[in-house]
């Protein structure tokens, strides 16, 4: 499998959120958005909150909170289920492949349930957005960051996306 791995010295630029940060409910902080990816455990849980809200909604989690398995799983019923392995502190290029597949589309419920882990994920699914389309991702103990698509944001992603390296099985 192909991933790209965080250089350490880099782990603190990938720290700071994108966007505004909230805690509680994602209830009328998506207002507009035709389109939600949702990386965390936590944050797809508010995310379902707002099937009647957004048109397409996309559950990633690897249902673990604070690397500790989750005490309760998603209720995706309803939601087109994939699998995809990312190790801790990678960015497979599967999912961000599948993720690039999946914005844009209309009508969609996708739950990708990550094998590994889904924190770097956050950054494929903020290079893929489309107009109309955010990201929400957790930030663990304090809430979560919406991301909303904008070129500039984009291209800041894909700029890190470059700066990561190929990861080299050990």
């Amino acid at each position: 499998m192909l991933s790209l791995e965080l250089p350490e010295h880099r782990r603190e630029d990938y720290a700071n959120p994108w966007g505004p940060v909230v805690a509680g409910s994602l209830k009328g902080r998506v207002s507009g958005v035709q389109g939600l990816i949702c990386v965390g455990d936590v944050v797809s849980r508010y995310c379902l909150e707002l099937l009647g809200v957004v048109e397409s909604l996309v559950l990633v989690y690897d249902r673990r909170t604070r690397r500790v398995e989750a005490v309760e799983g998603l209720d995706t019923a309803g939601f087109k289920r994939i699998t995809l392995v990312n190790r801790r502190g990678t960015l497979s290029l599967e999912a961000y492949r599948v993720l690039c597949d999946i914005v844009g589309g209309r009508g969609l419920r996708v739950a990708l349930e990550v094998v590994g882990e889904e924190d770097m994920v956050a950054l494929a699914a903020i290079a893929c957005l489309r107009e109309g389309w955010a990201v929400v991702y957790g930030i663990p103990g304090v809430g979560a960051c919406i991301v909303g698509y904008s070129a500039l944001n984009a291209r800041m992603a894909q700029t890190r996306i470059l700066q990561l390296k190929p990861h080299s099985e050990r």
